[in-house]
């Protein structure tokens, strides 16, 4: 299975890290990919990435959020002003298995037309605007809905990569990782209803 997860300038660092390093170390093959070409990419504190590739060639897709609560000039909000990203979620998205959020990063799958009339979640901080894309939004760290996975805010990524550890390779791979980053499982999923 490879994982592409997107980065783009202004992305949130957490939101990427937390489940790379989870589902690398589960064994999982995961590269960071960026929207539209390979380059730097810069992170909402200053962290410049060289990446080498462009998304596309994913089982599974994770979106970061970052700086969409301060309508930051870089990051999650800027990306649904300027369109591009959103496009290439929605071209993405059919060839995929499934497609995943971290915090804000939900709004871009939302603005993607990827959530719509879906159960998710995202950063507790941005339920109203969810709403408005259409999303019946949930109130938990980590919402399953078979194609679509969305994770709440910033540190919900761990549990989101442990959910994916999980659904891919078996409850025990999941906890082995847990146990080698010191990390307590105590985030239910919230299995979503079927489409």
């Amino acid at each position: 299975m490879r994982i592409e997860i997107v980065v783009f300038d202004g992305f949130d660092e957490l939101d990427v890290f937390g489940p790379f390093e989870v589902l690398s170390m589960a064994g999982l093959t995961v590269e960071l990919v960026a929207a539209e070409r390979p380059g730097p990419v810069t992170s909402m504190r200053s962290v410049r990435l060289e990446v080498p590739t462009v998304l596309g060639r994913a089982d599974g897709v994770i979106v970061p959020g970052g700086g969409w609560l301060n309508r930051a000039p870089a990051g999650a909000w800027a990306e649904t002003r300027r369109g591009v990203l959103p496009s290439r979620l929605a071209a993405v998205a059919p060839s995929t298995r499934w497609m995943a959020s971290v915090c804000t990063g939900g709004l871009l799958l939302a603005a993607a037309g990827l959530l719509a009339d879906r159960q998710a979640t995202t950063n507790h901080n941005a339920y109203e605007e969810l709403r408005s894309y259409g999303v019946d939004v949930v109130e938990e760290r980590v919402v399953d809905a078979g194609d679509r996975l969305t994770a709440g805010a910033l540190s919900a990524g761990l549990d989101l990569g442990l959910w994916i550890t999980e659904r891919e390779l078996g409850t025990a791979t999941a906890d082995r990782v847990a146990t080698s980053i010191g990390y307590a499982r105590t985030a239910r999923v919230f299995h979503a209803r079927g489409r």
